[in-house]
């Protein structure tokens, strides 16, 4: 490789975080199935995708590593939502994998957990001591990928469609959609 030039400091108009996060359960596709173009998602198998409202920041970590086998990606993706009925049987989320869309503050989508999927790693409930205090859940997803996360241009052109927050988590761990806005999650 040849360096060639530098990088200027430009105007500070890139905003830092996470707008709005989807989750959506890992399924083992064929590398054919998932088309790229360079680090672009062009084509996904159609697939129904869950939004999830957080609170604070989220800080998405993505850091490049190498060792003696290569070249790889680490990803980190803490979460914090708050105490809602309809999710008091989130532990059904632990040691699952998934697949995170991020879009930032900037308007780009990303794609986590392409090729290998996302690990809920830990749950913690949390009520805090005072009035001020978080009361909720906090989700670690973690993973590795031979890849780093792919942009998205349109979720809808990508294969994507948003569940509009009408859906319930089965026993299994599996997102339903349900005809309202409905919340329950089955046991």
């Amino acid at each position: 490789m040849v360096l060639t030039g530098g990088i200027t400091r430009g105007c500070k108009d890139n905003l830092g975080g996470i707008s709005q996060i989807w989750l959506f359960p890992f399924v083992r596709y064929n590398r054919s199935q998932i088309i790229t173009n360079e680090n672009v998602l062009v084509t996904f198998p159609s697939t129904t995708i869950y939004r999830f409202d957080f609170l604070g920041d989220v800080n998405v970590s993505e850091t490049m590593e190498e060792n003696e086998g290569g070249k790889f990606y680490n990803i980190s993706i803490p979460l914090q939502l708050t105490w809602r009925e309809n999710i008091v049987n989130i532990e059904k989320f632990l040691k699952r994998d998934f697949r995170i869309i991020a879009l930032d503050r900037n308007g780009k989508y990303r794609l986590f957990g392409v090729y290998v999927g996302l690990l809920c790693e830990s749950l913690t409930f949390n009520t805090g001591s005072s009035k001020t205090d978080f009361n909720g859940f906090n989700l670690t997803f973690t993973g590795q990928e031979d890849k780093q996360s792919l942009f998205i241009n349109d979720l809808e052109e990508a294969g994507f469609s948003d569940a509009d927050f009408r859906y319930r988590i089965t026993q299994t761990g599996e997102f339903r959609i349900t005809e309202n806005d409905n919340f329950r999650i089955l046991q």
